[in-house]
């Protein structure tokens, strides 16, 4: 959350929502109790298999087709380092670094794999301090405006600013940003010359830009966004106010919840804007002993797309997982949920609402007072693409077995 093209400092300061349970504030190092030490590195090593099975529909061709969906055994891998190192009794630096590999067994031209990371170093002064944030991801998942397509998409956030405790479990933070963004599609084909037939822009050119801001958490943004491409018309400014609750750990309900309003006005007049309600929720709710626990996830937010026909999408989504552990070995686990992806401006409305619904059964064979688990699942998981556009309907199945190990 971002803007400006020069820096300017925030006077006013507004406090955060307060925080509940055990929640910590970022002027504090994560507790050291629930992590390794390595030497001067304290950890939370993990590995997760969230499926070893097979998928339905390996190119996620829609129903209406004239090729064949294609199915093909496949497996997903996800190691991740979660840490932090301290220097002294002030100075701390946290960091979550994700990797995500899929892999096919006959398909193997599809193979891909997501890298996710972020750090954060925090020198605190009693009841303010200051931090430096940065980050890269990179990206190759089917995204959500466009299935049809798997570009890599590349995202490199920075950012600096200050944290004032603002009273009892309150903190605000106030500080600029700066993020790149591109995207490219090894395999795109064009029907047409960029630069040289009117109106033809290459996928990278549709999302090459920089994003620069201010940031006042957790009450407003601003951010103005530029492409490396003027011509393509996609320039906008984008303002957000809202504000929400951390839960923190270690009580019945853990998560966060926030919802705001955001304005995001484009640079091209014949552009459909946006102006409405944007938030996001995750919570997790503990059901009496074992570890069963209902999780509730949702979002609302607009965002660029893909495609040449809109620069705009809004999507809302809202899903439920129960989790339920009849004793410390067995349990089960049941999903529902519902998502929208509205075209803004699209010359056909089209709107794209998605299902998804899964089950399963989980093993849980050990876990220990510092988090460590191993744990197995066999799920079965469906998701529906039902579009305003019928050749775009689509389905696809997976199934499979899947295994977390680590902290």
């Amino acid at each position: 959350m971002i803007v400006g093209r020069g820096m300017f400092f925030l006077v006013a300061v507004l406090a955060a929502s307060p925080a509940f349970s055990q929640a910590v504030s970022p002027l504090e190092p994560p507790p050291t109790s629930r992590y390794l030490k390595w030497g001067p590195l304290w950890a939370r090593p993990g590995l997760t298999i969230p499926t070893l099975g097979y998928d339905s529909n390996v190119f996620y061709r829609p129903d209406g087709s004239l090729l064949p969906q294609v199915g093909d055994y496949f497996i997903a891998l996800s190691p991740r380092l979660q840490g932090m190192v301290l220097f002294g009794h002030r100075a701390f630096l946290t960091f979550d670094e994700r990797l995500e590999f899929y892999l096919y067994a006959k398909q193997t031209d599809v193979n891909y794999f997501n890298q996710l990371g972020k750090m954060r170093l925090t020198v605190p002064f009693r009841s303010f301090g200051l931090y430096a944030d940065a980050g890269y991801d990179r990206v190759r998942d089917r995204p959500i405006d466009a299935q049809d397509q798997r570009p890599i998409r590349k995202e490199t956030p920075l950012g600096v600013g200050a944290i004032v405790k603002v009273g009892w479990r309150t903190d605000a933070e106030l500080g600029f940003t700066h993020l790149r963004a591109t995207a490219e599609d090894p395999d795109e084909i064009l029907g047409c010359t960029p630069g040289v037939d009117p109106g033809c822009f290459s996928l990278a050119q549709r999302n090459d830009r920089t994003e620069r801001g201010t940031r006042l958490l957790l009450t407003g943004s601003r951010r103005r966004i530029e492409f490396d491409d003027e011509a393509v018309g996609r320039d906008g400014r984008e303002w957000r106010y809202g504000s929400g609750v951390d839960f923190g750990i270690g009580g019945k309900i853990s998560g966060t919840l926030r919802a705001g309003y955001a304005h995001f006005d484009l640079s091209d007049p014949a552009a459909v804007d946006y102006r409405g309600i944007v938030g996001d929720i995750a919570l997790a709710v503990r059901l009496g002993g074992q570890g069963s626990r209902l999780t509730l996830r949702g979002l609302r937010d607009v965002r660029y797309t893909l495609y040449e026909s809109t620069p705009l999408y809004r999507y809302g989504n809202m899903d439920a997982t129960l989790v339920k552990y009849f004793n410390r070995l067995l349990g089960m686990e049941a999903g529902i949920g519902r998502g929208t992806v509205t075209y803004l401006g699209d010359p056909e409305n089209r709107v794209d609402d998605l299902l998804m619904g899964s089950v399963g059964v989980r093993v849980r064979l050990s876990e220990n007072d510092i988090g460590r688990r191993v744990e197995y699942a066999f799920r079965y998981i469906r998701t529906r693409r039902d579009s305003t556009n019928d050749a775009l309907d689509q389905n696809r199945g997976t199934i499979g077995f899947g295994v977390s190990f680590g902290y």
